[in-house]
């Protein structure tokens, strides 16, 4: 059964010619009128590395969407790098910020009734905001991330900033020495290269079933990553159609974010060390979505899921860049549903349950398609870089 467009409301009819010639200002065409109107929700900021490349995304996303005949609006979210604002009173901000990202999405979706959006989102507050407000919302929604930035080189060791914290903390150390740290620690544009809370909410979303594969793991910085840009794209505008055309609810953000979903995210969480931030997130997400998910559950999961992995900060030697070589989120997730620890048939925004996608992504997995092994064979370039798509090594 056909569902009729939200922007219906603000597009159709006469008492509407107002609000149509403010569209027709914004760049929308005449035959885009009584097509979904896409929100491209963006999170663009030079105070942030996790999102200072971010600026030319959105008009990448609108236009691969308007090609696809319907019309993208893009907008910005306030994004604050807890790093930055760490050891003074701006950690203050960084928690509550989280919330005011999620009412601006839905104040900006629901005043401009956009019928579906697509999330870029990154660094540490900003993907769950974004996701809280897909869940209040519960339009077609699609999350892609910034993606994580590459680990830094130092005498033949990888490092990154908590690095340059520890170091810096250590009076044994120089301060010559500091500052051949902090040069090399951060080296360019995406989130922090550990497995902080930014990297774990972006993996996260993979198990949730909000994002595509490779969203938590490919590096910001390569060429694969602009693909995934439009293959996210494209995927809004399937699910768009799908829901308003054919009347499909399987592709809204609470038909996807189950309470089996909740559980395969935490089991994720805990089997590939991820950041203990995770918990007041999920547990915020859970409630916008009204999924009974409670710290019981996450407790009862920790007693009976292993922790497959050390990746920074839990070591020095293997950042998120070598979690993605090793296979990424869809490869942990095979190894888990091997002990039965998940529920496979958890929905996904691109339309697969989560057994089909790791059949077709998992690297030990004996039907894994070229497309994904492609895609693991992402390697770090080793040179500084704040641009999107600027390297393809491999």
């Amino acid at each position: 059964m056909k569902i009729p467009l939200r922007s219906d409301d603000c597009t159709q009819g006469r008492r509407m010619a107002g609000a149509r010639a403010l569209w027709a200002a914004n760049g929308m065409k005449k035959e885009q009128m009584g097509k979904p109107i896409i929100a491209v929700v963006n999170s663009f900021t030079q105070f942030v590395p996790g999102h200072v490349h971010l600026h030319e995304i959105g008009q990448i996303v609108k236009a691969e969407i308007e090609r696809l005949g319907c019309f993208a609006a893009e907008f910005n979210t306030i994004a604050i790098d807890d790093g930055i604002a760490m050891g003074h009173d701006g950690m203050l901000y960084s928690l509550p910020s989280r919330d005011i990202i999620a009412d601006s999405v839905e104040y900006m979706v629901n005043a401009h009734k956009a019928d579906a959006m697509i999330c870029i989102s990154n660094c540490d507050k900003i993907t769950p905001g974004m996701l809280m407000a897909s869940m209040r919302l519960n339009i077609p929604t699609v999350f892609v991330s910034g993606g994580p930035m590459e680990a830094g080189q130092l005498d033949g060791k990888h490092l990154d900033l908590i690095d340059a914290m520890i170091q810096s903390a250590d009076s044994s150390i120089s301060d010559a020495q500091i500052e051949r740290v902090e040069a090399c620690a951060c080296p360019g544009c995406g989130c922090c290269s550990g497995m902080f809370t930014a990297n774990s909410m972006n993996c996260l979303n993979e198990a949730l079933g909000m994002a595509l594969p490779g969203n938590g793991t490919l590096l910001a910085t390569h060429t694969q990553r602009k693909e995934l840009f439009l293959k996210a794209a494209r995927q809004i505008v399937s699910n768009a159609m799908a829901y308003y055309r054919d009347g499909d609810a399987s592709v809204l953000p609470r038909s996807i974010a189950t309470r089996s979903a909740f559980l395969n995210a935490m089991t994720l969480d805990i089997a590939m060390g991820g950041s203990t931030n995770t918990v007041l997130h999920l547990l915020a997400i859970a409630q916008e979505a009204e999924v009974d998910f409670c710290m019981d559950d996450i407790d009862a999961l920790s007693r009976r899921v292993p922790c497959l992995c050390k990746v920074a900060p839990n070591t020095a030697k293997y950042h998120v860049q070598d979690v993605h070589r090793a296979g990424g989120i869809l490869s942990i997730l095979y190894e888990l549903s091997k002990a039965n620890l998940l529920d496979t048939s958890a929905r996904r925004v691109d339309g697969l349950n989560l057994q089909a996608a790791m059949d077709a992504y998992a690297l030990t997995s004996p039907s894994l398609c070229q497309v994904a092994l492609d895609m693991y064979r992402v390697a770090p370039a080793g040179r500084f870089s704040n641009v999107m798509s600027s390297q393809s090594s491999y």
